[in-house]
């Protein structure tokens, strides 16, 4: 898994400032960062910052002037020879990245099949995308939010099999939201579409539309078990 933030935007977003305070407060470490890249091969995390460092962050390991990387003990130093080397790692999730990353502020792109190192609610997310090929999602912030996701299944059937399991879950996500209008109305607009083995979602909303969108991530997140799984 990849993912990236491009936090000099983030910063600069009209959208920043409605950001809740736990997210906000999650950013203050990476004061100095202008970009974070994590990368995951579904064990551990290892996270690299681009940025003004004068010296190392707190827990991280300056590799290069302005490049510091945080993680396991293990990850931290596959990285730094990884660095030393000058090699690529994972060349097919930076080719898909460098389509998701393009002129998005946030991005992520994980190989199917390999689970997340995610727990609670989010780890039902690795039931949805078993049987993908590759699944990404990119947000664009300006005066409001876009969200377009991407996921390719193994074969045309299990793109048919996301297809449904996802539309269900936004149904009972939906349905269990009929006291929150506008969080409905949101789901509502989600538009799904499916092309051969490729379905693909996009949602965009005003300046509010970015609270709801997390709520709506966090429903999905919690729900794939009410859905129905290949099997």
């Amino acid at each position: 898994m990849l993912a990236g933030l491009n936090l000099d935007e983030v910063r600069a977003s009209p959208l920043y400032p409605k950001l809740p305070p736990a997210a906000r407060a999650l950013a203050e470490p990476l004061r100095d960062a202008r970009y974070l890249l994590l990368a995951s091969n579904g064990k551990d995390i290892v996270a690299i910052a681009h940025g003004r460092f004068r010296e190392a962050p707190p827990g991280a390991t300056l590799v290069a002037p302005g490049l510091a990387v945080t993680g396991s003990s293990g990850s931290v130093q596959a990285a730094i020879a990884q660095h030393k080397a000058g090699r690529n790692g994972a060349p097919d999730l930076l080719a898909h990245a460098a389509s998701f990353a393009d002129s998005r502020q946030i991005w992520m792109v994980a190989r199917g099949g390999v689970p997340l190192p995610v727990t609670g609610n989010a780890a039902n997310l690795n039931r949805l995308l078993r049987d993908t090929e590759y699944a990404g999602i990119a947000v664009r912030l300006g005066s409001g939010i876009e969200i377009e996701a991407t996921a390719v299944g193994r074969h045309r059937e299990s793109g048919r099999e996301f297809e449904e399991n996802l539309r269900a879950i936004l149904s009972l996500t939906a349905a269990a939201s009929a006291r929150q209008p506008d969080l409905v109305a949101l789901i509502r607009s989600i538009q799904i579409t499916r092309e051969d083995r490729t379905v693909r979602a996009s949602l965009s909303g005003g300046p509010d539309a970015a609270d709801s969108a997390s709520t709506v991530r966090a429903a999905v997140a919690a729900r794939p078990r009410c859905a129905r799984t290949r099997r």
